[in-house]
């Protein structure tokens, strides 16, 4: 795997601040850094209480990582984060986090997009 992509399919949530702190040292020649945040929909109207993901970690952890060796292998990319929350999340809670970081937006803005219609995917 490439040493820039880290993927972590995890139950506890992640700390945003301390990703952006991370990331202000791996990431010193990028113009472009693209966070996204998916979260647990609180709809009007809606009965969810909360959301259970299932996941087999190893084998989410290699699928993941073979979406952003693909988007590596496509735009040019100096920085791949993702992180998958599994277990019950309640409304609000964050489930998955992506951070692409690159030269240019252009490519930041497409390799995110393209990891989460991905992981949406599988």
């Amino acid at each position: 795997m490439n040493k820039n992509i880290i993927v972590s399919v995890q139950k506890i949530n992640f700390d945003l601040n301390a990703e952006i702190e991370a990331l202000k040292l791996k990431t010193k020649k990028a113009g472009a850094v693209v966070f996204f945040v998916g979260k647990v929909r609180d709809l009007a109207n809606d009965k969810l209480q909360y959301l259970e993901v299932e996941a087999f970690e190893e084998l989410a952890k290699r699928q993941i990582e073979e979406i952003c060796n693909d988007a590596a292998n496509t735009w040019d990319l100096e920085y791949i984060l993702v992180k998958h929350r599994f277990g019950r999340l309640k409304l609000n809670d964050n489930i998955v986090l992506v951070i692409t970081s690159s030269k240019h937006r252009k490519n930041a803005y497409e390799a995110s997009q393209q990891i989460m219609e991905s992981l949406k995917s599988n």
